[in-house]
């Protein structure tokens, strides 16, 4: 069982461990020298780990970096002080990251009277009301008397024993605190294995660099092992890699990391902290080992009186559903509150508080795997890659949820067949009663926004699908049962089977071209190409230019590819015929009839994309 010490300043939680283990966990010559703990100190027995952490203020992030959710906690308070300013932000920010079980020590017990020990034990009891340390035994302390030593020793040793083998199903990852060397080994870090487990030989890879590493030993609890598990204080010595590129913070785990500068989070206030939460206020993020600085983004409404904010980072985090940050203020340099992650991805979100937005939050934020993967399917928003990378599953845990339902899939959304069924027979019905006076000459047919018993996220897939069976078309945005093209005249009809291939090109022949070719009259030509036009099989781009909707539609792409190319998601003229192959001339009519439609817009000498083609 691993165990963190938390505390005030000169508390007596390095004392502690001494007695306790016969180890100093202060290593460092500044902390010999000063007599403060500054750094993260490690001492373990057969049975129990510790990790010892700053009790000094300006050292909280290095205490933040020692604990884990796993852990059990051990409370050290002085006798003759009782709690103190860091004893209380300590706490809070043990409740904070998910720690669950602790033990109270009271230290100096020998230097203070009876009177004071009850005084400091009423204290305690009024400091730990209604947090997890409510019910925990208390132990009295002194370097006087070995007896309250052995007391403790002999309580943290049957919790040990009785504390239940942690079944962690998510892919191994570890929080590097230390990185060095050692002779005839090489590079080796430590950590919390915050969860999975790994064993010898295994590979692995290193956040942020990306790069594939092997392991090549373990120690686990300060003993050789050949595998390490979650929760275990672990020590990995590394192959494929070099001291100057491992750093805390960084992370070594088995599936690929990203990086994610956007965090939601279930907020909750310290409640030490003596001002109100704003919008937008700037804060330090603690996740783990790593740090970063960011603004908190509150939603506007939540659930069940719940608060979320997303956690809008300038580093990106390696974090996941459920894991733990704790969020400090930079002005006040104090605990300002934190809670458990929702929801990730690597970008901050451009709506978050739109309907959509929050359901899809809600779906993340259910109580288990399970019920979040049903809740999201039900959403339309169940995107397996997503869904395993912000839970941190194995592809074989995934597999499992998988061959309980049957699945649809649509794109990259996941639904069940049933709900596949529901969706295409809503959607073919929305299709077939839609108003054909205001749709497509005659017939019904309607745009993707005109889906309204569909949800938003579903649309693009299920229409997608359709087109893909047969069972719908479209037609200059538009999409409508098949085989249901209105007659034309015979004469119509004629033009049209002489005109289709001659257009069938990205470069559209102007009208006169296509006069000459026909040998018919311009403007009788040009008459009847917009009576087709109106029956949508045609498009009208410029005076004398009309071009087949699905070349246009194809140009429409290749504009977007372009700019997406692009370094500042731009186009030129020049770029768009160099990389069509279509004349400048057409080039302009065709981009100015984007422009038109609002797919574009004229910067100077570039265009930018406003919009989805599909969506003008």
């Amino acid at each position: 069982m691993i165990i963190t010490l938390a505390g005030h300043v000169d508390h007596g939680k390095t004392t502690l461990v001494r007695a306790l283990t016969g180890v100093d966990t202060d290593r460092l010559t500044e902390e010999k020298a000063r007599g403060l703990t500054i750094d993260l100190g490690f001492a373990y027995t057969e049975h129990l780990g510790f990790v010892d952490v700053p009790g000094h203020q300006k050292f909280i992030h290095n205490m933040v970096a020692g604990v884990a959710s796993h852990q059990h906690a051990l409370l050290v308070i002085a006798a003759d002080d009782g709690p103190m300013p860091q004893t209380t932000e300590h706490l809070e920010i043990l409740s904070l990251l998910g720690i669950a079980k602790g033990t109270i020590a009271l230290t100096k017990c020998d230097l203070v009277s009876s009177q004071r020990l009850s005084a400091c034990r009423e204290e305690i009891v009024k400091l730990t009301r209604n947090t997890f340390l409510q019910e925990a035994s208390i132990f009295e302390t002194s370097a006087q008397d070995s007896a309250g030593y052995e007391a403790l020793t002999h309580h943290l040793q049957e919790t040990a024993a009785a504390e239940e083998t942690l079944v962690d199903e998510s892919s191994f990852r570890l929080a590097i605190d230390r990185a060095f060397t050692v002779k005839g080994a090489g590079v080796v870090v430590t950590g919390t294995v915050h969860c999975g487990s790994i064993a010898v030989d295994q590979q692995v890879t290193h956040f942020p660099s990306g790069k594939t590493l092997r392991v090549r030993s373990i120690r686990a609890q300060d003993q050789t092992v050949d595998r390490a598990y979650s929760g275990n204080r672990c020590a990995l010595n590394l192959v494929g890699t070099s001291l100057d590129e491992l750093k805390r913070g960084d992370w070594i785990t088995a599936n690929q990391a990203v990086g994610n500068r956007s965090v939601t989070i279930r907020l909750n206030k310290a409640e030490s902290f003596p001002r109100s939460l704003k919008h937008w206020m700037p804060v330090h993020v603690y996740h783990a080992t790593s740090h970063s600085t960011a603004r908190l983004a509150i939603f506007t409404d939540a659930p069940d009186g719940e608060v979320w904010a997303e956690v809008v980072c300038d580093d990106a985090l390696a974090c996941y559903r459920g894991d733990r940050i704790v969020l400090r203020d930079h002005a006040l340099d104090a605990t300002l509150g934190g809670g458990e992650v929702l929801f990730v991805r690597p970008e901050q979100a451009k709506r978050r508080n739109t309907h959509e937005h929050q359901t899809l939050i809600a779906a993340y934020a259910a109580p288990s795997l399970a019920q979040s993967f049903t809740a999201l399917m039900a959403a339309g928003e169940l995107r397996l890659e997503q869904f395993r990378h912000i839970w941190n599953v194995p592809e074989t845990r995934l597999d499992v949820l998988k061959q309980q339902q049957n699945l649809v899939s649509l794109d990259d959304v996941v639904v069940s067949e049933s709900q596949w069924q529901n969706l295409k027979d809503a959607c073919l019905k929305e299709i077939a009663a839609a108003n054909p006076q205001e749709a497509l000459d005659g017939q019904p047919a309607l745009q993707i926004n005109d889906l309204v018993n569909i949800p938003r996220g579903l649309r693009h897939p299920i229409l997608n699908a359709l087109l893909r069976s047969g069972e719908i078309e479209q037609k200059a945005g538009l999409y409508l049962l098949p085989n249901q093209q209105p007659s034309m005249a015979p004469q119509l009809a004629a033009l049209w089977t002489a005109l289709e291939p001659l257009l069938d090109h990205l470069q559209a022949p102007s009208s006169g071209d296509l006069a000459k070719q026909l040998n018919l009259p311009l403007p009788t030509l040009e008459k009847q190409m917009i009576a087709l036009a109106k029956t949508q099989r045609l498009t009208h781009v410029a005076a004398h230019r009309f071009y087949l909707p699905r070349r246009l539609l194809e140009v429409a792409h290749k504009v977007q590819s372009i700019a997406d190319d692009s370094s500042d998601g731009t186009l030129s003229v020049k770029t768009f015929r160099d990389q069509t192959g279509i004349g400048r001339n057409v080039a302009i009519e065709v981009l100015e009839y984007f422009d038109g439609r609002g797919f574009t817009k004229r910067q100077g000498n570039e265009r930018v994309i406003l919009r989805a083609f599909d969506k003008c």
